[in-house]
C-alpha cells in the first residue's frame, strides 16, 4: 500500500521499482565480488560471491522456477466464491500506490496494483447487491494533496458505481493500520478482503490477529504455470521473485512480532 515517504513497511510496491530494486542489490553485491577478486588474500571469497550472485539472478529472473515458488504462496489462498448463505456488507479493497497527474487518465495515476484490486472489488462489489466498497490509503503527501482512497473512490465513479456505496478511511499508511482500522470501524461485519495474491498470506494473517474473520479474495496473481523450460531469463519475473521475498520477509517479520499467530510462514 502506498507510505510517506521515507518510511519503511512491508507492502506491496510497482513492478518496475519492484525489478529495478532487485537488480540494484544484486549489482552491488557482484560489485563488492569483483573487489574480493582484485584482492589477492581474498580472491577465492571474491569468486565465491559473484558466482553465488550470477547464480540467484538467473534463478530468480527463469521463469519455470521462480513460478513454483511464487505458486505456493499464492497456492494457499483459492479465489473468491460467491455464497449465498452469507450475504457480504462490505468489500475491502486494500491500499496500493498512485500520483495524480492533471492531463493523465485516473487509470493512469493509479498503480498496475490498485486497477486490479479495484477491478476484482467491483466485481464482488456486483455480485453482492446492498454491499459497499471500503477503500483505505494514506491521507496524501506535500507533492501529492489527494489520498489514495479519494483517486481511487474517483475511479470507482467513473467505472460506474455509485458513490454512496463507496466508504473512504484515509490515514493508514501499511497492512498492519488497515487491520486495525477497520476491526475498530467493522468488528463484526461479513468483510470480503481484496489484494493481491502474493499479498494475501500476510494480509489475511493480520486482519485475523486484528479480530476479524474475512473472506479472502486474491487477484493479481503472479505465478503462471510453466508451459516450457525453453525460455529466457527476464526482468519482469525478477520482479516478481523480488515481489516474493518481499511477502515472505513481511510476514515473517509479522509473525515474531506477534501480529500474525495463526497461520505457519509460508513457503
Amino acid at each position: 500500500m502506498n507510505s510517506p515517504h521515507g518510511t519503511l513497511s512491508f507492502s506491496g510496491k510497482k513492478v518496475s521499482r519492484q525489478s529495478a530494486d532487485a537488480g540494484a542489490d544484486l549489482h552491488s553485491v557482484a560489485v563488492l565480488g569483483l573487489s574480493l577478486i582484485n584482492a589477492t588474500q581474498t580472491r577465492w571469497f571474491g569468486t565465491i560471491v559473484v558466482l553465488f550472485v550470477a547464480v540467484t539472478l538467473f534463478l530468480a529472473s527463469y521463469s519455470p522456477v521462480a513460478n513454483r515458488y511464487i505458486n505456493r504462496l499464492e497456492a494457499q489462498i483459492p479465489a473468491y466464491q460467491q455464497n449465498n448463505l452469507e450475504p457480504v456488507n462490505h468489500i475491502a479493497v486494500l491500499g496500493s500506490w498512485h500520483q495524480s497527474v492533471d492531463d493523465q487518465p485516473l487509470t493512469s495515476q493509479v498503480d498496475a496494483h490498485g486497477i486490479t484490486r479495484l477491478a476484482e472489488g467491483i466485481r464482488i462489489y456486483r455480485l453482492n447487491p446492498g454491499s459497499k466498497l471500503i477503500f483505505t490509503g494514506f491521507k496524501g503527501t506535500i507533492e501529492d494533496r489527494v489520498s489514495y482512497p479519494v483517486k481511487l473512490r474517483e475511479l470507482a465513479i467513473a467505472l460506474g458505481v455509485p458513490e454512496q456505496d463507496i466508504l473512504v478511511f484515509e490515514g493508514p499508511r501499511d497492512t498492519v493500520e488497515e487491520a486495525q482500522l477497520l476491526a475498530d470501524k467493522f468488528p463484526r461485519t461479513n468483510l470480503v478482503l481484496v489484494t493481491s495474491a502474493p499479498h494475501m498470506p500476510r494480509a489475511l494473517g493480520l486482519f485475523r490477529g486484528a479480530g476479524l474473520t474475512p473472506i479472502p479474495a486474491p487477484t493479481e496473481h503472479l505465478g503462471k504455470p510453466v508451459k516450457s523450460w525453453w525460455v529466457f531469463p527476464s526482468a519482469n519475473t525478477l520482479a516478481k521473485s523480488e515481489f516474493w521475498l518481499h511477502e515472505w520477509l513481511g510476514y515473517t517479520w509479522a509473525r515474531l512480532m506477534g501480529q500474525i499467530k495463526d497461520q505457519p510462514i509460508p513457503p
